[in-house]
């Protein structure tokens, strides 16, 4: 990626697809999984560098533009936290819709209505959103996000277009398999306890359940 973010000007329109910093980028989630960071930070290292930028724009983190023309993610928070863990301050990122022109209130309103913030702890409660954190580094660690991210990559289930079901599969688990999972044969475990959840009659409702 080239070195220099697109001016502020090419911010305001949908669909652009431009470059920002990665200090103008602010979280709607309060956490993440870490487990799962690591293994998209895993996949970016092992790109070579003639096929960088390619996957890179693939990967755009989706924003919306709020107040003051902060830059709010709305989708692919583990992508962005991710390269922050490896040090890329430039971000490529894609416009989804512009709402500088709200203030405060009815920007959150917004966000709120149409569910693009999520401000539940890494323990699946809900908190204020003044409990948003103010940059990529400050989302915290919820292990039962990696799960269900795993979980799915394991098959327990199906990947679909819908307001935050990793975060209802990440609570579903939350109920179904015990932690903590903090060595790498308590995940094994804890793992195969969470494909076995997702695909039993309990799960019937979720989406992307597949039974």
């Amino acid at each position: 990626m080239a070195d220099d973010p697109a001016p502020l000007q090419a911010i305001l329109a949908k669909g652009s697809k431009l470059r920002a910093h990665l200090s103008r980028l602010r979280p709607t989630q309060i956490t993440v999984g870490m487990l799962h960071v690591r293994r998209k930070m895993h996949a970016t290292r092992r790109q070579p560098q003639d096929r960088l930028d390619a996957f890179f724009d693939k990967r755009r983190i989706h924003v919306v533009v709020g107040p003051q023309h902060a830059l709010y993610v709305i989708d692919h928070h583990h992508w962005v936290r991710a390269w922050s863990e490896l040090g890329i301050d430039i971000i490529p990122v894609l416009v989804r819709k512009d709402l500088s022109h709200l203030n405060e209130e009815d920007f959150w309103r917004y966000m709120l209505r149409h569910h693009l913030v999520h401000p539940y702890d890494e323990h699946g409660r809900r908190q204020p959103l003044s409990a948003l954190p103010h940059g990529i580094d400050g989302m915290r660690d919820d292990p039962y996000r990696s799960l269900e991210a795993f979980a799915r990559i394991a098959g327990g289930y199906r990947k679909v277009k819908q307001a935050y079901p990793d975060f209802k599969w990440a609570d579903f688990f939350r109920q179904e398999v015990p932690g903590p999972f903090d060595t790498t044969e308590c995940f094994a475990y804890a793992l195969a306890q969470a494909v076995k959840a997702a695909r039993s009659p309990k799960a019937r409702g979720l989406p992307g359940y597949i039974g």
